[in-house]
């Protein structure tokens, strides 16, 4: 089901500690939900150099005792192979969507390939100090955060990017350009795929850049969006307001799994306990069904 009647202009991202955005967000535990998590900016902190960006051992074991109770999967831009160094977690889908996903072993050989001769052509350039440049074997990911001057960096990088060929698909984001080669899965198409291969009810997903933005504009009814920080034109359907709140939006849907805050459904009468009120007879009907 897709909403509609959304404007260009904005799309009211909704703040998700928020009453209405707690109780969405707890309708969540009364059915088979996917829980899906972008890593950099959003599990971890944005730092300058990304081989610092450790996850925090207290989100760590939130998301281990997250994954005891509902299917979980982590979607990001870096590599597999990064990503299982960083945090453990039951799915792995890297390189924005390409890792993980569906693609036969010849696309992901011409993707590779692809990537190396634009890994080739920045080498190639005169580029300002402060670049790094990640390879990640099927995409590549040209940081400038640590340059002195990052609009003409981005500039420069841009005017490189842009005559590359076979033509990528460029996504900027903070302080950072993702090249993907043409034609490659997005963290949209991967969240869809997992969907289906786990036969959810409903998904929830949560990042913080312009990549992520593949899921957010999918404006499907069953997946619930949340951005790490509020923008005016995102596809998401709440927010966050910073980074630092991740571990609290892990500990509440922990506490709505395990019932410590959530109505109590019975077989008999649909809803039992002293809370009962129309709200929770929704939810558990929708829960069972």
């Amino acid at each position: 089901m897709v909403r509609a009647g959304l404007s260009d202009e904005g799309f009211g991202m909704r703040l998700l500690f928020s009453k209405n955005g707690l109780n969405t967000l707890e309708s969540l535990a009364f059915t088979k939900t996917l829980f899906a998590f972008d890593y950099d900016g959003t599990l971890a902190k944005i730092v300058k150099r990304p081989e610092d960006a450790d996850l925090p051992t207290t989100t760590q074991d939130l998301l281990n005792q997250l994954e005891r109770l509902a299917p979980l999967a982590i979607i990001s831009g870096r590599s597999v192979k990064d990503l299982k160094l960083r945090v453990k977690a039951p799915i792995l889908i890297g390189n924005h969507g390409l890792e993980g996903s569906t693609l036969k072993s010849g696309e992901l050989k011409k993707a590779a390939l692809a990537t190396s001769h634009y890994l080739k052509t920045f080498d190639e350039s005169s580029l300002p100090s402060g670049i790094d440049m990640e390879n990640k074997t099927y995409s590549l990911a040209v940081h400038y955060r640590r340059t002195r001057n990052k609009k003409t960096a981005r500039e420069k990088l841009m005017s490189v990017a842009e005559n590359l060929l076979p033509a990528p698909r460029i996504i900027p984001g903070k302080s950072v350009l993702n090249i993907l080669p043409p034609g490659a899965p997005h963290k949209g198409t991967a969240l869809l795929a997992l969907m289906d291969q786990l036969k959810v009810k409903r998904a929830f997903y949560i990042g913080d850049d312009d990549t992520d933005e593949d899921v957010f504009s999918l404006l499907d009814d069953r997946i619930l969006s949340v951005r790490v920080g509020q923008k005016r034109r995102s596809h998401a359907r709440f927010y966050l307001k910073r980074q630092s709140e991740i571990n609290t939006l892990l500990k509440k849907l922990i506490h709505y799994h395990q019932g410590d805050q959530g109505p109590s459904c019975s077989k008999s009468d649909g809803v039992s306990g002293e809370r009962q009120r129309p709200v929770r007879i929704v939810l558990c009907a929708a829960a069972r069904g």
